[in-house]
């Protein structure tokens, strides 16, 4: 009898953000499985330079019973599978080209794969998602996305194995999927299995598990100081789109942005914190020299969803981390800028437009702001938050979605 085996896959030369984002499913599936692999495949890819990667640098990142491998070929793959049924969550995969040599081993050994998708944010599509005029600076966005539908029909035809496990907290998306042409098509000839998701189960949202900890501590909600949640102007889903961000508007957009955070705290009488994105924390001393000697602004390398509840308010610019600050029914004030791009603009503008954020430019020193007037705009903004929070945020209370994953995979699985 195979060995059952539940592996996350990993392409980063490191888990930096792998282990900061999900803490706390680690932390659970840590308590609750005997052991657990990350296999790093990045050398697998297709038409990608092979990269170092360090297990001994990762290894402090991740409980005891986490263990890492570095697979360097298709045999060291193969020699790992064998005599197990892997039951793997490929969150990291992506559906280019570069990625459908490791489909197509995941479906030669048999591996069972499952997504967890308990993030509800307003994101991109699945698609190529790019303006005709950036279309050879975007050439990394096409090799991405421009591939999603051969990698779709190589699913149909079992080529690439399908996702047998999805575990959504957007009740929406999941009517979607369930509405879907290929659902459809199955309702009516259910001999053919040409769904993508092969079971779906709805999930609580990670920001869920940050409002489960705070009742469970029955923490008071804090207003210490105002929050900014960073995100790097050169973040690869801009920069796959639109080409390399040349350095000067990155400097200028932070000078800006600190001139802005300064007036914000001297009119709320609040210092402000700085939440680092994960991709910045081991890079962001550069940007941020500016404001060493500063009295009202500092960094933390906390975790965002941890100083979320002791801020007055939430200051983003394109973050799906601000969701955190929506169901905790905290104001939220949005930046823009003209050294976003416009990706980023867009992605900015679609938050602004579902929770009617106010939303104010920095690129302008003299832009008037009013502590009256953000604070009405806050009063209005709150009122729309309830029906993104039922929708997409929380399915059932009393259980955090990390506990509620690991319920469901042992279930299915394990049993």
């Amino acid at each position: 009898m195979k060995n059952k085996t539940l592996c996350f896959i990993n392409l980063s030369d490191d888990l930096i953000r792998f282990s900061i984002t999900n803490k706390e499913l680690i932390a659970t599936l840590s308590k609750k499985f005997k052991k657990i692999y990350i296999i790093n495949l990045h050398n697998l890819r297709l038409f990608k330079k092979n990269k170092k990667f360090s297990k001994n640098k990762n290894r402090k990142l991740l409980p005891k019973n986490f263990i890492i491998l570095d697979i360097n070929s298709t045999l060291e793959f193969l020699n790992f599978a064998q005599n197990k049924k892997l039951i793997v969550i490929i969150n990291s995969l992506s559906r280019s080209i570069y990625d459908f040599k490791i489909f197509y081993l995941l479906k030669k050994v048999g591996a069972k794969l499952i997504m967890i998708s308990n993030l509800s944010m307003i994101g991109s599509k699945i698609f190529l998602e790019i303006n005709p005029k950036n279309i050879f600076k975007g050439h990394k966005h096409v090799i991405y996305k421009g591939f999603y539908y051969v990698w779709r029909i190589f699913t149909i035809i079992n080529i690439f194995p399908k996702i047998d496990l999805l575990l959504e907290s957007n009740s929406e998306a999941i009517k979607a999927f369930n509405n879907g042409l290929s659902r459809k098509f199955e309702r009516i000839f259910p001999f053919f299995k040409i769904s993508l998701y092969r079971k779906i189960i709805r999930v609580n949202s990670i920001s869920y598990d940050l409002l489960f900890k705070l009742k469970k501590k029955n923490s008071q909600l804090r207003k210490k100081y105002i929050l900014y949640i960073d995100s790097p102007l050169d973040n690869f889903d801009r920069v796959s789109r639109e080409g390399p961000v040349n350095k000067k508007e990155i400097n200028l957009f932070y000078k800006n942005l600190f001139i802005f955070l300064e007036k914000v705290s001297k009119i709320f009488n609040k210092k402000i914190i700085i939440s680092l994105h994960p991709d910045k924390i081991k890079y962001f001393k550069k940007e941020y020299s500016q404001i060493k000697n500063s009295t009202k602004i500092s960094i933390s390398k906390k975790r965002t969803i941890d100083l979320i509840n002791g801020s007055k308010f939430v200051i983003f610019a394109y973050s799906s981390a601000v969701l955190h600050a929506v169901i905790l029914k905290k104001g939220v004030l949005g930046i823009r800028s003209r050294y976003f791009g416009e990706h980023f603009l867009n992605q900015h503008e679609k938050y602004v437009k579902e929770f009617n954020f106010p939303s104010f430019s920095i690129d302008d020193e003299i832009t008037p702001i009013s502590k009256s007037h953000i604070l009405f705009k806050f009063d209005r903004s709150l009122k729309t938050y309830n029906n993104y929070i039922k929708k997409k945020l929380i399915y059932k209370e009393g259980l955090p979605s990390s506990y509620k994953i690991v319920q469901i995979i042992k279930r299915i699985y394990f049993n």
